[in-house]
């Protein structure tokens, strides 16, 4: 019953080894040299496997259990070593199916996954209240739209909007708030000076300089974005 489904993940870790080795091997650098090991152990691990499938279907029991229980224990053997690796592919799944959903390794660091649209989305916490917005290193402040602001607590009915900004659409005006905490995972901000834009001009929340500049990193490293405090 099992033995096309860890078929199926052996083959998948193989495809996920070769994806990242050279033809060259003097062009290998350590890592890659690991993975190289491991893909051979994951082939001598199928083709156990599979002659072993062989075997039962002609009869030779013995010899046959024999090869399995090898197979199952190259498998471990296997699994053990590539542990890591495993837990990148984990990674890279959840952050392609989810990539708004800050992942902690650790306390104080949330890792974000880059969007289909290019961009980096956060589920993030703003004054205890969910909202999703989009990372953006270009926006001065941490921005919200006016549709989003009475439900953070803030009060709209006495915005002014005094302070002038250059947006995508042109020239325009927003209202300075005080926002009391972000939440990004477990990456927290308090007293985070935020805006509040005017009725129907920004669909999603920006999360500006007064959030990222307050934090000791926030790094791009491919399709990730790391944030630490």
């Amino acid at each position: 019953m099992l033995f096309w489904p860890v078929m199926v993940i052996i083959g998948l870790l193989i495809v996920f080894f070769m994806a990242d080795i050279p033809l060259d091997v003097a062009t290998m650098d350590e890592a890659q040299k690991m993975r190289m090991i491991y893909l051979v152990l994951l082939c001598a691990v199928l083709a156990l496997l599979l002659f072993g499938r062989l075997l039962v279907r002609s009869g030779k029991q013995s010899i046959t259990n024999t090869l399995l229980s090898l197979g199952v224990v190259g498998g471990l053997v296997t699994a053990w070593f590539v542990r890591d690796d495993a837990r990148v592919i984990v990674d890279e799944i959840r952050g392609t199916l989810a990539p708004s959903v800050a992942m902690s390794r650790t306390e104080g660091e949330a890792v974000l996954w880059r969007n289909i649209d290019g961009q980096f989305h956060a589920d993030a916490e703003v004054n205890g209240i969910p909202l999703r917005m989009m990372v953006d290193t270009g926006a001065t402040m941490v921005t919200i739209p006016y549709e989003e602001a009475a439900r953070l607590g803030i009060d709209v009915e006495n915005l002014k909007y005094t302070i002038p900004v250059v947006t995508a659409s042109g020239r325009t005006e927003v209202a300075r708030v005080h926002l009391y905490s972000i939440r990004i995972g477990s990456v927290w901000v308090f007293d985070v000076e935020g805006s509040v834009t005017r009725p129907g001009e920004l669909r999603t929340a920006l999360l500006g300089m007064t959030y990222l500049g307050r934090l000791s990193e926030a790094t791009f490293r491919g399709k990730q974005l790391i944030l630490r405090n």
